[in-house]
């Protein structure tokens, strides 16, 4: 078994256990936003876009989408979504030009593990922002760090084609959450084992603000929310404009 394959594995079982169920919770704050502040443009750029879960949701409603993810793999299984998708790192955007939309959702940004590589990301979207764009993203709560990845009981979920469990540690000292993902999923017909090892940082909320001025952004909403229903805040979601 190669690496991108148990990857490619892990991404479909993740957006069946996990990635779709929160779309579903996400897509209102959308389109609670996109009612407020009507776009004057309507291109969209769904940053770290993943199994493309975003993109069906703004060309339904009349925006010119495009994605890009860094995993290659990723954007193999959101090829059944989307059309306009390139391979791209969220700190150095292969693109010109600007959106009138952008998101950046599924806490992708807590990958990044240095406060400076953070803030080169919000810079790079910065950039491709005019005056009357909005960034939308969302990351980890700080407090469910020590709450949930600190849990001893590992996250399982399955279903007829996929089984996956996430057991997970977090070291307060260096703001790092741990994640062993291991399983099992269907893919072309064949059972791929899965095992992968993801990290995370989390980030406190001025730790959130400080990267985003340090990237030439300005938060002009902030939410939080709960996408599994569970009664805890869960997430932290953001609309920002660039500073002007």
């Amino acid at each position: 078994m190669s690496a991108s394959e148990s990857y490619g594995a892990f991404a479909y079982a993740y957006d069946q256990a996990l990635g779709q169920r929160y779309f579903r919770a996400v897509r209102r704050l959308l389109s609670e936003v996109l009612q407020r502040y009507p776009a004057e443009g309507e291109t969209h750029l769904d940053v770290a876009c993943g199994t493309g879960l975003a993109i069906p949701f703004f060309e339904g409603r009349g925006f010119v989408s495009a994605g890009v993810d860094l995993s290659t793999i990723m954007l193999r299984v959101a090829r059944s979504r989307a059309s306009r998708l390139i391979a791209g790192d969220t700190r150095a955007l292969p693109l010109r030009g600007t959106f009138s939309r952008i998101t950046c959702l599924y806490d992708s940004l807590n990958h990044l593990l240095e406060p400076s590589d953070l803030a080169l990301a919000f810079a790079e979207i910065a950039r491709v922002m005019n005056d009357r764009s909005q960034f939308l993203f969302d990351m980890n709560h700080p407090e469910i760090y020590p709450e949930v990845w600190g849990m001893k009981e590992p996250f399982v979920d399955e279903g007829p084609d996929f089984h996956l469990e996430i057991a997970t540690t977090y070291r307060r000292r260096e703001k790092f959450g741990r994640a062993l993902v291991t399983g099992w999923a269907i893919v072309r017909g064949e059972r791929v084992v899965i095992r992968e090892r993801h990290t995370q940082r989390c980030y406190e909320r001025d730790e959130i603000i400080a990267a985003l001025a340090a990237g030439g952004l300005v938060p002009v909403e902030e939410h939080e929310f709960d996408p599994w229903f569970e009664g805890r805040t869960v997430k932290l979601f953001f609309v920002c404009k660039k500073r002007t």
